[in-house]
């Protein structure tokens, strides 16, 4: 760390997980001017922090990470970010190197099975986290082989709860060139603005969800102390947190997925014009049929809520 603390910013505070892993996997370093970084945990595939930005006092933990290799290896890493959770009620971001995708889609040249995808979608959701808006490279990591040998995968992410993506509405992670290198290097960008927090909006197209009746149900069941105002008020607060989230689960793009699911049914319907007694084919295009009217249903009572919410103001 030596040469770091003489020739790379000078002025900044160090600090790395080598307490906790021969090889020292993390190395954290921040302007003291501009952040106050409070250590609260360590281990061998993270490094937990409460951050505060001096110029405005907002603060938030902070969690970055660098998972093992393989799933068993990893498996100690989603169970502390699980126990963080449930113990967090305030913004908390993480980010960092997870060696682990979440989606099907985040690998090429290499097979996914469910199983691994998995643990992290299931911590993810404990922890009730959603992914930072992001641009640039879409796959975040390649192996730099030659021909059929590449494989490319998309394993470093920006992820956050609610409470955080209040505070920075206008973040994005920026993904760069990787270069030389087997990482696209990131850049987080919170491009702070002086306009109003955006008011919080119900939409009618969530009553689709078969998630929606439970996670009101839950929360309403809770047991609040308080009068009743108090009490109802607070209860308001926690549905209104879980349907932000279901907003970005199932519902942050409608007419992207309308539009794929209307290209997905012309397409089942093409083969099975062309196949007409495959029952496999037939099941199938029901099956997206009926996906598409949802889709198509929820972005018209989108459209329909927000031409009226323009025509009254």
């Amino acid at each position: 760390m030596g040469d770091l603390y003489l020739t790379v910013c000078p002025n900044w505070c160090f600090t790395t997980n080598l307490s906790c892993h021969y090889n020292g996997r993390i190395i954290l370093a921040w302007d003291p001017d501009v952040f106050k970084m409070d250590i609260i945990h360590m281990g061998s595939q993270l490094i937990h922090t409460y951050i505060t930005v001096r110029s405005s006092d907002k603060g938030f933990f902070c969690s970055f990470i660098y998972g093992f290799n393989t799933p068993a290896e990893r498996e100690p890493l989603w169970s502390t970010l699980s126990s963080f959770a449930s113990l967090n009620q305030h913004a908390w971001l993480i980010m960092g190197d997870f060696n682990s995708i979440m989606e099907m889609e985040d690998r090429i040249g290499s097979p996914v099975r469910l199983a691994d995808i998995k643990p992290m979608r299931n911590c993810m959701a404990t922890c009730k986290l959603s992914q930072v808006k992001t641009v640039g490279r879409h796959f975040t990591w390649n192996n730099k082989q030659e021909g059929e040998a590449r494989v490319f995968s998309r394993i470093d992410r920006v992820l956050s709860n609610t409470a955080w993506d209040d505070m920075f509405a206008t973040a994005e992670a920026m993904y760069l060139p990787e270069g030389t290198y087997d990482h696209c290097p990131m850049i987080l960008n919170t491009f702070t603005t002086n306009q109003s927090k955006k008011p919080f909006r119900f939409y009618n197209m969530w009553t689709s969800s078969p998630d929606f009746l439970p996670l009101v149900e839950r929360h309403w069941h809770r047991f609040v102390y308080g009068c009743h105002m108090f009490r109802i008020t607070q209860k308001l607060k926690w549905i209104k947190q879980d349907l932000r989230v279901l907003n970005k689960s199932g519902y942050s793009n409608l007419e992207a997925t309308k539009t794929q699911l209307q290209h997905q049914l012309a397409a089942i319907q093409n083969k099975l014009h062309n196949d007409p007694t495959n029952f496999t084919l037939a099941t199938e295009e029901k099956t997206i049929a009926a996906a598409y009217r949802t889709a198509n249903e929820n972005h018209l009572s989108f459209l329909h809520q927000i031409s009226k919410a323009h025509w009254l103001q």
